[in-house]
Parts: structure tokens; sequence; C-alpha cells
């Protein structure tokens, strides 16, 4: 098979991966500057960050502490932490969604051509895998457990947008009727599932499609962000960009898993 290119279109606008990785320290920076602000103490080695610190390490040494940490401290402890914070959350969510109208949604569309994997490798890297590799593809990622098939709970910030919210998933067969998008008959392959609060399951109408398209020498994915129109538009406009960051990610990791495999 051929080497991996990812081609990632948001909306219509083009985007390289070179600029989905400058989104991605940023929400690395971000992530790192929460977890303090809440108490954690970050190394860096032997040192102690400061704020001032964190602003000062590249790319990948501030995506590697920020995994390291996100990873060691654990699901319990990791909702501990963020206690005041998810109170906060739950508590918007259920304003957001207090005169829900069905399917009154803002949406956000991420179009994928890859090649250099199958699309059974991709999404056996979306939905599969362990806690630690599901945190690795994505900083906003703080909580993922289970599988995204059978049902997952998590906890992650929603574009850069706000605070992280804890939920679990519910995963359906068909997209709903009322929704501002349906089925393309081209893609045969759909991932749908919709979000809960995790405290209470109360529903957030907040969630993903994607929907998948095999070709001779990888794949075609579409990917749709959804929220309600309640919630305002720089969430479903950071979360396009979380998206694209986030299967770009995982597309990479099935390939780094086969090239292991074949070596």
């Amino acid at each position: 098979m051929s080497e991996l290119t990812i081609g990632v279109t948001i909306d219509g606008e083009t985007y390289t991966q070179a600029q989905l990785a400058q989104f991605q320290y940023q929400r690395a920076l971000h992530v790192l500057h929460e977890l303090k602000r809440l108490g954690a103490t970050l190394y860096d080695g032997d040192h102690e960050l400061s704020d001032i610190d964190i602003n000062w390490l590249e790319p990948a040494r501030a995506e590697q502490i920020s995994l390291d940490y996100r990873i060691g401290l654990g699901e319990q402890s990791t909702l501990d932490l963020f206690k005041d914070v998810l109170a906060d959350t739950d508590q918007r969510w259920k304003e957001f969604n207090a005169d829900y109208v069905d399917g009154d949604l803002r949406t956000g569309q991420v179009d994928l051509e890859v090649t250099g994997i199958t699309v059974q490798e991709a999404l056996g890297a979306i939905g599969g895998g362990t806690s630690e590799s599901q945190l690795a593809i994505m900083p906003e990622h703080y909580i993922v457990a289970g599988d995204v098939h059978t049902g997952q709970r998590g906890m992650e910030t929603f574009g850069m947008f706000g605070e992280p919210t804890a939920i679990h998933g519910t995963a359906a067969k068909e997209i709903p009727a009322s929704f501002p998008f349906t089925r393309d008959p081209d893609y045969p392959i759909l991932i749908f599932g919709e979000t809960l609060l995790r405290s209470d399951d109360t529903p957030t109408h907040l969630g993903a499609c994607h929907q998948a398209k095999p070709g001779p020498d990888g794949f075609a994915m579409k990917s749709i962000f959804f929220c309600p129109k309640t919630v305002p538009q720089a969430m479903a406009d950071g979360h396009k960009i979380h998206f694209a960051i986030e299967l770009s990610n995982a597309f990479k990791a099935a390939r780094a898993k086969r090239d292991t495999v074949d070596n």
C-alpha cells in the first residue's frame, strides 16, 4: 500500500497537516494551563513548570508532558480534579437544552481523503484501542474509556470553547429524520452517536456522525459535529478543527501500528 496521505477540508476550506499541528500545539498549551490552574503540579524532567515555563515549551514537549500527566492522573482523579468545573459545565448544558427543539442543531463538516491505510484500520483507531491511545490522539481528551460502537464514556473540551464536559455516548444505526443532514448513499459505513451527561443522563443533543467510503488505496470520510443552536457558534467552529486533528492523528496511529507489525 502507498504512503499515508490525509487530505482535510473543513466546511469546504482546505487545511494542511502543518496548520492542524499549530492548532494542536495551542490546545496542548491550553490544557496544561487548565491543569495547573486547578492545582496540578507539572514537571519537565525534574523541573516544576510555572505558567511562564509552559509557554516556552516547544510543541512536541508540551504535547508529551500533557499526555503523560493525563494518562498518569487516571479516570477518578481526573473527575476529582475537575469536580467544580464539571458541576458548572453540567448546569450550562442543562440550560442550553432547556428549550431544545428536535433537530435544531449547529453543524460542522470535516471531509477527509486518505490513502495508505484501510477504512477498517481507520475505524479501529477511531473507536477502539486503549485509553492511552485515545488520549494521545487529541490533547483536549481527558477521559476516554470503552468502545464507540458499544458505549463510551469520556471527558473532553468541545472545540477549546468553555470547559470540559463529562459524558457517555449512545450509538445508533441511523441518523434521526429530524436532523439537518442525511445519510449519504455513496458512503456505506456509518458511525453515529449522541451524548448524555455522565452525572445524571441529561441528553446534550451533541454528537458525531462519521460516514466512510472505502477506496482502492484508502478511503473517504465525512465527519459531522452537531450541537444545539443554543450553544455559541464558537463551539461548533472549534470542534470542526478538533475533529480534523483527532481523526488525522488516529489515522497516523493506525499507519504506525501497521508499519510496526510489518517490520
